[in-house]
């Protein structure tokens, strides 16, 4: 492993550049407008798609090892571009990806990576005197805002719950907690429920205005990756009442559709003059995030909400022909389609009709997959220069910057992640293999291997250290863990449909 000063490493060694170009061609150039559409549901090509395609170009241009950081506006030639603001939020979107590489293959390399993200975030990005994360460093780590976005405190935490997932670190943890408590605590409107978007540095709120996006990144970046990992009741309860805050308040009566913005007492706040004021992927995660929760505590309201909803945004938002999400349909008028979309709104779409197809297996939704699939190599995946593109018109006229405040390495990678662990599961119904490197535990502790909504999944094969692990026979989708410091643990996973939930 090269490091160089103990900052985050970036690969100098010739070879190993040579056999990411070489994998990376392999993948790319079998791409063409009419994508054999197969193999999209085979899940090692989304594991491949994401260690060969999305994350080395990140890995060898986004790094910057002098600040031991990630640039965070980048061009499509991936060169740095406008001013040198460093994004907590972004980079810890990073941290989530190099950890799910790393579960995905177990190769020390992402994990080496991710360790440095997380310790930068620790030193850098915490604010030591009031709690909570910056909004923006600037290159050599010095805050440059008092304010404290929901937004960036979210996704931070969304990076460091992937960190712990994979590693049991609790010193994340604690990170964690002490994050999503001072949340609970100050951006949470204890009279008329919702988080408010944006608090002075001491957290008093500065802005009573809620956003959709505030209310559904705590559920589906980290609160069900948590709960998935520790199986803490709280971290459910919690997704359950921002769900039901989403349906109670943010739902449009008349059309139906998740609205965007509104004030502290939930009167909406018509963003755009014209119709099309609809955010297709906020309406797929809404969506989407019901669909988890039902997996998880058998709501039917939540199922019927949620497929209610997934059927008007098909109707309207998708074309079944050519795979394209749009990004924004008009309310009131909802054939007012946008002829362009963003990469994490077809990321979005195309995992959801993998979820949509393991609750309701007898649909068609894998070939809904398949097409969306399709428009994302064809037309959003940067055959030349790796990664995606930001945005795509439906024709695939691109618009091609690599890296800003918004878009880092994140959707692309959970896309990869989450289809590859959709397709293993629940469609192929193969043995899928995970990797993970436990810090520290002491001697029955828990590990939870199972990242997606699957209490009734099994472990069919433990090592640690490379050491075969007796199987847990009275709870067999858990590992009771021996006394362990730094240690590898491998486990593999299977699907079984008609047992009953642990």
């Amino acid at each position: 492993m090269q490091r160089k000063n103990n900052r985050l490493w970036r690969p100098s060694n010739p070879y190993r550049t040579i056999v990411f170009t070489i994998l990376s061609i392999a993948l790319f150039t079998t791409c063409n407008k009419e994508p054999d559409v197969n193999r999209f549901t085979q899940s090692e090509y989304w594991k491949n798609q994401t260690l060969t395609g999305i994350l080395p170009p990140w890995t060898n241009n986004a790094i910057d090892s002098l600040n031991g950081s990630f640039f965070c506006n980048l061009d499509s030639n991936w060169k740095p571009v406008g001013e040198d603001v460093r994004f907590p939020s972004m980079i810890a979107r990073h941290l989530f990806s190099y950890s799910s590489a790393y579960l995905m293959s177990g190769d020390d390399q992402y994990l080496t990576i991710a360790r440095e993200i997380k310790t930068y975030l620790f030193d850098k990005a915490w604010d030591n005197q009031y709690g909570g994360w910056f909004d923006a460093l600037s290159a050599d780590g010095k805050p440059l805002q008092d304010g404290k976005s929901t937004f960036v405190q979210v996704y931070v935490i969304t990076g460091l719950a992937l960190y712990y997932f994979v590693t049991h670190d609790q010193e994340v943890l604690d990170y964690i907690n002490r994050s999503n408590d001072l949340l609970e605590k100050n951006a949470w409107d204890q009279d008329s429920g919702g988080y408010y978007d944006a608090l002075d540095r001491d957290w008093t709120v500065s802005s009573t205005g809620k956003s959709v996006s505030s209310q559904l990144a705590p559920v589906s970046g980290y609160l069900l990756y948590l709960y998935m990992a520790t199986r803490d009741k709280k971290y459910l309860d919690q997704a359950e009442r921002i769900c039901d805050t989403i349906i109670r308040f943010m739902v449009d009566t008349k059309s139906g559709w998740i609205l965007e913005n509104f004030d502290k007492n939930w009167n909406y706040l018509p963003g755009r003059q014209n119709e099309e004021e609809i955010n297709v992927g906020h309406n797929i995660e809404v969506a989407w995030s019901l669909m988890r929760l039902y997996l998880l505590n058998n709501r039917t309201d939540y199922l019927q909400a949620g497929k209610a909803l997934a059927d008007s945004i098909h109707q309207y938002g998708f074309n079944s022909n050519t795979g394209f999400w749009a990004a924004t349909i008009g309310n009131e008028n909802p054939r007012l389609q946008s002829n362009y979309t963003y990469w994490w709104i077809q990321a979005y779409g195309n995992m959801f009709d993998l979820y949509l197809k393991r609750v309701y297996e007898e649909s068609n939704y894998l070939n809904g997959f398949s097409k969306g699939a399709a428009f994302w190599e064809t037309y959003f995946l940067d055959k030349e220069k790796g990664d995606t593109h930001l945005s795509v018109l439906e024709t695939g006229e691109v618009k091609a910057q690599k890296a800003n405040q918004f878009k880092a390495s994140y959707h692309s990678v959970e896309h990869g992640l989450l289809n590859y662990l959709y397709l293993g599961c629940w469609v192929n119904r193969k043995p899928v293999t995970l990797y993970f490197r436990i810090k520290d535990s002491k001697s029955g502790d828990t590990l939870y291997p199972i990242s997606i909504e699957m209490l009734d999944g099994l472990l069919t094969e433990i090592k640690i250290n490379n050491n075969v692990h007796p199987l847990n026979t009275s709870s067999p989708g858990s590992i009771s863990l021996p006394e362990l410091k730094d240690a590898e643990v491998v486990v593999t996973l299977v699907w079984y449909p008609h047992r009953s939930s642990l």
